[in-house]
């Protein structure tokens, strides 16, 4: 089943923090002060696990858009408020015919001036009341995004693939989209914070919108775009949930590790950076603590 199948459903058995991050998709999220090391500029990578099933509280994947009134964003990781980037999932469509895409963003510049986004979009779109949301449908418990930018080529990736596309899925984008140039920078034209569980609204603004209904854990942003081995491993260690602050493998990319929160606390109103860096998260609305976290069986 293309990875999306029933070793995701329920959460994880294993290892890992116990703890993860409860969002109910009104006014809670978190947000990490803006600072250049979780705002790089030549290459990123955003990973981030999330669970957004009904029975924890989440809009789930193949939502049903009641009355086609409530097309809306929900932010897993955002600064798409001060250009920058983005990954999130897309709810809308008509409740007859609903579409859940999950969407991955970044604002690109050359020479200094900012020339648009590249946009990665992989989802469904009902054709028919008949017509499930193929792929997406099977997407259940957690479920692992990222995306990488190296300069150039921006890759969306789910459960570890950036290949999807394939058999009969309704898709209208791809998981890959290329400038057709390197070097091309990501581009902030304002200092907002990097938001976790929503995007961020204005010039150094802590308000949020598109905030998640759901679940988060083990977010973490690298200075570098990870490779397919990388991703990969990161994926497949989810029982075991890989210290990504330590060469694994495929996975030898601690040094670009710029934050990584991973809601090991279970209380309080701040998530830990555990890489070298001090990008403590800061909680806002006292979102929920949530025991069903990756080691849930």
């Amino acid at each position: 089943m293309l990875g999306l199948g029933n070793s995701l459903t329920g959460g994880f058995i294993g290892g890992g923090p116990p703890f993860s991050l409860g969002l109910s998709g009104t006014n809670d999220y978190g947000y990490a002060a803006h600072h250049s090391s979780i705002k790089p500029t030549s290459g990123i990578t955003v990973s981030s696990w999330v669970n957004l099933d009904a029975q924890y509280g989440g809009s789930g994947w193949t939502y049903v858009n009641p009355g086609g009134t409530n097309d809306h964003r929900e932010y897993i990781v955002g600064t798409i408020a001060s250009g920058g980037y983005g990954l999130n999932v897309f709810y809308g469509g008509t409740e007859a015919q609903p579409i859940v895409k999950i969407s991955a963003q970044v604002n690109v510049s050359e020479g200094g001036d900012t020339q648009g986004y590249l946009s990665c979009i992989w989802g469904g779109i009902v054709t028919s009341p008949s017509n499930p949301l193929h792929e997406i449908k099977d997407l259940s418990g957690w479920v692992h995004l990222a995306m990488t930018y190296d300069g150039g080529v921006l890759r969306l990736y789910i459960n570890g693939s950036n290949d999807l596309n394939t058999g009969a899925v309704d898709t209208s984008d791809g998981q890959v989209a290329d400038s057709g140039v390197t070097g091309k920078s990501i581009a902030y034209s304002i200092n907002t914070p990097v938001m976790i569980g929503s995007d961020a609204i204005g010039t150094g603004n802590l308000s949020n919108q598109h905030t998640v209904n759901g679940l988060i854990d083990e977010v973490a942003i690298w200075s570098t775009a990870l490779d397919q081995q990388a991703i990969t491993k990161i994926y497949n260690n989810r029982v075991a949930m890989l210290d990504l602050t330590t060469a694994s493998g495929d996975y030898d990319n601690q040094a670009s590790l710029e934050g990584y929160w991973r809601f090991a606390e279970g209380t309080g109103t701040t998530v830990a950076d555990s890489s070298s860096n001090s990008n403590v998260l800061t909680l806002v609305n006292n979102p929920a603590w949530s025991d069903v976290a990756l080691p849930l069986g």
